[in-house]
């Protein structure tokens, strides 16, 4: 059994590094996660998912709480939550995510400039036809 603390996502050589964040779905039905993946609400209580594979495809795995167990946590103390961390067959997880999602984001940058800010000087668009002309660093007032 894999008795770690479930944290931050992780790969072998990471060339980029990130986070994301998703509101999810109240516009239109959406029967929420546990029902999606199969997992009956009265027994479950999913506490987070995570989208991972590669080349090969996608898998999609839960993390969620017994009833039992989840019905006893104190919110906000800080205290350790037990889970089960369970991987859904059978399921395209990208769907999975767009039919959960109202909003989403996902940002990454390439891990040499990890420290450093960057500012957008520019919007503008692809195919570089319609990119704006942009004067980017210092500028000589002359």
């Amino acid at each position: 059994m894999d008795d770690d603390i479930w944290g931050e996502a992780g790969v072998t050589y990471p060339d980029w590094k990130g986070t994301a964040q998703l509101d999810e779905r109240r516009t239109v039905p959406w029967e929420g996660l546990e029902q999606t993946v199969g997992l009956d609400r009265e027994q479950w209580q999913i506490l987070g998912f995570s989208i991972g594979g590669g080349e090969m495809g996608y898998h999609l795995q839960v993390v969620a709480a017994p009833r039992d167990v989840w019905d006893k946590v104190k919110l906000g103390d800080g205290s350790e939550i037990e889970v089960t961390e369970l991987l859904v067959h059978d399921v395209d997880p990208l769907a999975i995510l767009q039919q959960m999602t109202h909003m989403f984001e996902l940002k990454m940058r390439i891990r040499s400039i990890e420290g450093h800010p960057i500012r957008v000087r520019a919007l503008s668009d692809l195919p570089a036809e319609l990119f704006v002309t942009e004067q980017f660093g210092p500028q000589d007032e002359g």
